[in-house]
């Protein structure tokens, strides 16, 4: 799936018409992200919530992932923490994991955002959630701090690692790879 990512995924901003893929999106996938989320995250994120996500003014911030038969795989979110800054959260599919898609979808929002005026990036991850942490690093984030035992994914608790992702820093490597990539 590497060679063709471009050709093979969509990547494009959730609007109120993406929630009932959204919510089918969340509903088959609740037994696999619970191993990396909190489920009082998952528990708040009902209709409700996304709703008021998707009519919100962090709307220009929720990008979702589709092959082109329009299945869903894939959901980017920002939060805005300051006028230049942001922290992302995303979630893949299991079936899609390990293929490269968050990696090549990341990059595509990093970009984005960047043109936008967001100089930083921040992602916080468990500790034992590898293939994030090889996504975030691939991507050009490094680890900014350790919050000992932040996470509490029932039976257990993990530490939290915050990443962090400069445009100013990365400059160079950013725009020359990708020169050729067409903004979604």
């Amino acid at each position: 799936m590497r060679a063709d990512m471009k050709k093979l995924l969509r990547i494009r901003q959730a609007t109120e018409a993406d929630l009932r893929c959204i919510l089918l999106f969340e509903f088959r996938n609740r037994g696999w992200f619970s191993q990396f989320l909190p489920s009082q995250v998952l528990r708040q994120q009902t209709e409700i919530y996304f709703k008021r996500l998707l009519r919100s003014n962090l709307k220009h911030l929720q990008y979702l992932v589709y092959l082109p038969n329009d299945v869903l795989i894939g959901r980017f979110n920002g939060q805005i923490l300051s006028n230049k800054s942001v922290e992302v959260s995303y979630r893949i599919a299991k079936n899609f994991t390990n293929l490269g898609i968050a990696k090549h979808a990341l990059k595509h929002i990093l970009v984005l955002w960047a043109s936008k005026g967001i100089t930083e990036v921040y992602a916080q991850v468990a500790d034992h959630n590898k293939a994030s942490i090889k996504v975030l690093l691939s991507c050009g984030f490094e680890i900014n701090e350790i919050q000992k035992n932040a996470i509490n994914l029932d039976p257990e608790i993990h530490d939290c690692l915050v990443f962090r992702w400069s445009f100013a820093e990365d400059l160079p490597y950013k725009v020359n790879q990708f020169d050729n990539i067409p903004v979604c």
